[in-house]
């Protein structure tokens, strides 16, 4: 087949474009650490909780039959100014786990029989704790690191464990794999 002198530049940089676009993620294992544009994140473990550990949330019966995991994480700047959070996928490869985010809770007022208000502190989820403070963070100088954690759940009777951890950027339809930890 005779490639024609006119189609060959197109041909050639056609290849070149699809090349760059197929960059394949990071593959590392646990407690290594990934680059990317303007933090390095190091996926430190993923720890098997049981569905007792959602007893202490609110609507607990939601959870039931789900198994909790525990991914946690450091992320340094490797840049000033403000920086983007890392997004993560939870899985076997095939499918997700899903993300559970705890909100803070609120303290309940209670009447005591003297008429006074007292409150009560809300219930505290801490098996996973973020020591994550975004505002403080993005005002941290070049360097800076903090370490966090986030709860994935399994579907409702499966307890398989999570294989790969993937740190992706951008939205659902245009994700772009950064780092897969295995």
């Amino acid at each position: 087949m005779k490639i024609r002198p006119q189609y060959a530049v197109p041909l050639a940089v056609s290849a070149v474009l699809l090349t760059a676009c197929s960059e394949s993620a990071q593959e590392l294992g646990y407690g290594e650490k990934a680059t990317g544009e303007d933090i390095d994140v190091t996926v430190l473990r993923v720890e098997a909780g049981t569905p007792e550990d959602l007893a202490a949330l609110e609507d607990a019966s939601r959870y039931a039959g789900r198994t909790p995991y525990y991914l946690h994480y450091r992320v340094t700047k490797n840049k000033d100014g403000a920086v983007k959070s890392p997004g993560f996928d939870v899985g076997d490869g095939k499918k997700r786990l899903t993300r559970l985010n705890i909100m803070p809770g609120f303290p309940t007022p209670t009447v005591g029989p003297d008429g006074e208000f007292t409150y009560a502190d809300p219930p505290k989820f801490d098996k996973c704790t973020d020591d994550d403070s975004s505002e403080e963070f993005e005002k941290a100088a070049k360097g800076a690191s903090y370490e966090a954690c986030s709860i994935y759940l399994t579907d409702e009777g499966d307890g398989a464990a999570p294989s790969e951890v993937k740190w992706v950027e951008g939205d659902r339809r245009e994700e772009k794999d950064i780092a897969v930890w295995k």
